[in-house]
């Protein structure tokens, strides 16, 4: 029994959001069963926020507490005993957050102030009177003549929010879930000299696939190129999915309107689990991603994280993070060549919780457009499980396959599940076609045979 105990206890340490709670000393994360000795104290991430860590106690560890363990693990009866527990507030218990309106807020004005609800970043955003509650102008309204000569250009009004309005909003996560806003900044949205810059460099080069010669095609965006898979079953397949899963206010804009994403969707010749968007609507999947999922469900999540990233409009958001941190040092007197402050922010602790608020993002958004297409969202998480049986293929982006980060992001979905989807009925919900598999097929023959062209040509 020693000799059994030593083989199959082991030193861990894990991170990820509570799945689960069966009490303040008994939890779930995913597949770990949490115990804690009542003399096990809490740790605290470093936060300027210091009213948040004096009331928080075992007693708040709730479903979507995002936590590190460390402790020991048994594998026979999959119990994490855990000798520290640390709790991070950023992101999930107190959030400061950027994100499109899902539908036009109805807020009522008193003498103290407004009040209402508001629906965005998958999240309900509780507006009360001490709620700071205002309308920012965009770049052309600050231009306006007619803005710049008027103070009436800051006051908030209801009738001024359309779907096409961005929220900046702070606050705090409540025990029924919501976020009790502090804070609420509207803002029109609009694409900037500096975004347009952006989209144009990002724009792609595209050469057709030869699907009778069964050549590929290629594409190139910004010293990135790919081939693109010469099938045309699949290459329509994986367009026609990622078009399904667009939101509906985005494809209805006007074909002449900035705000308007011209989404395309390549399918290319690439090895390994990954996926990725240009902030022009160009989304890339490797053909590597049919190696890994077990069903379209899954194949559905992954495009719509994707479809959001460039909706939410993430990767201007990073850059312009990126430029007020510089520009914060140089105030202070600090000065940083942009190359260097760049690289030293990506590393930062503070970079990658800002990074990992944006895959957060994408993935609460993401499972609200995988649901509005008629997708299992119970497949978001299961996508998870399929790529751990990948990861230790060294093809796959170290990025989506790292331990730490199967657990971190499996265990966030489902916490998102249990949190805000606990109504859903699944039965009409979909989950496989046949089409994914024979695509799936196709991919693999192709495969097939390029190896063989390959061990022939080799020959």
């Amino acid at each position: 029994m020693l000799l059994s105990t030593l083989v199959f206890a082991n030193d861990v340490t894990i991170r990820g959001f509570v799945t689960a709670v069966d009490s303040p000393t008994s939890f779930q994360i995913d597949d770990y069963r949490i115990t804690a000795e009542k003399l096990v104290s809490l740790e605290f991430e470093d936060r300027r926020d210091e009213r948040s860590i004096a009331t928080f106690t075992p007693k708040d560890i709730r479903v979507g507490t995002e936590l590190e363990i460390t402790g020991e693990y048994d594998d026979n009866s999959r119990e994490l005993k855990a000798r520290s527990i640390r709790v991070f507030f950023y992101d999930t218990l107190t959030v400061k957050r950027t994100a499109l309106l899902e539908k036009v807020p109805r807020l009522t004005k008193s003498d103290s102030g407004w009040a209402g609800v508001i629906y965005a970043d998958g999240e309900r955003i509780t507006i009360f009177p001490a709620t700071s509650v205002t309308l920012k102008p965009n770049q052309a309204e600050r231009k306006s003549v007619l803005l710049q000569a008027t103070s009436e250009a800051s006051k908030f009004t209801p009738d001024a929010l359309n779907l096409d309005t961005f929220v900046h909003y702070e606050g705090v996560r409540q025990s029924d879930g919501s976020i009790k806003a502090e804070k609420a900044e509207f803002e029109h949205a609009a694409i900037e000299n500096g975004e347009a810059r952006m989209r144009r460099r990002f724009a792609p080069a595209v050469i057709n696939p030869d699907y009778a010669g069964s050549l590929p095609g290629a594409i190139e965006t910004y010293r990135k190129e790919y081939k693109i898979l010469p099938n045309q079953e699949a290459q329509e397949y994986i367009s026609r999915l990622g078009n399904s899963l667009i939101p509906a206010h985005q494809k209805e804009l006007p074909d002449n309107d900035p705000l308007k994403i011209p989404f395309r969707f390549f399918l290319v010749e690439k090895e390994g689990f990954n996926a990725l968007t240009y902030p022009n609507g160009v989304v890339i999947v490797y053909s590597g991603v049919f190696d890994v999922f077990e069903n379209e469900a899954q194949l559905a999540f992954a495009l719509s994280h994707e479809i959001s990233h460039a909706v939410e409009r993430h990767l201007w958001q990073q850059q312009e993070y990126f430029r007020n941190e510089l520009l914060a040092l140089r105030a202070r007197g600090v000065f940083v060549p942009d190359r260097l402050l760049l690289a030293n922010l990506r590393a930062s602790g503070f970079s990658s919780q800002y990074a990992r608020s944006l895959e957060n993002q994408a993935d609460r958004v993401g499972l609200e457009w995988m649901l509005g297409a008629g997708y299992d969202i119970r497949e978001a998480p299961q996508s998870w499980k399929a790529v751990a049986g990948k990861m230790r293929d060294p093809a796959i982006n170290p990025y989506w396959s790292s331990a730490e980060n199967y657990t971190a992001r499996r265990s966030y979905l489902m916490a998102e599940l249990r949190n805000r989807y606990a109504d859903v009925n699944y039965s009409n919900l979909k989950k496989d076609r046949d089409e994914f598999h024979r695509v799936a097929g196709i991919i693999h023959g192709s495969e097939k045979d390029k190896s063989a062209r390959s061990a022939a040509a080799g020959k």
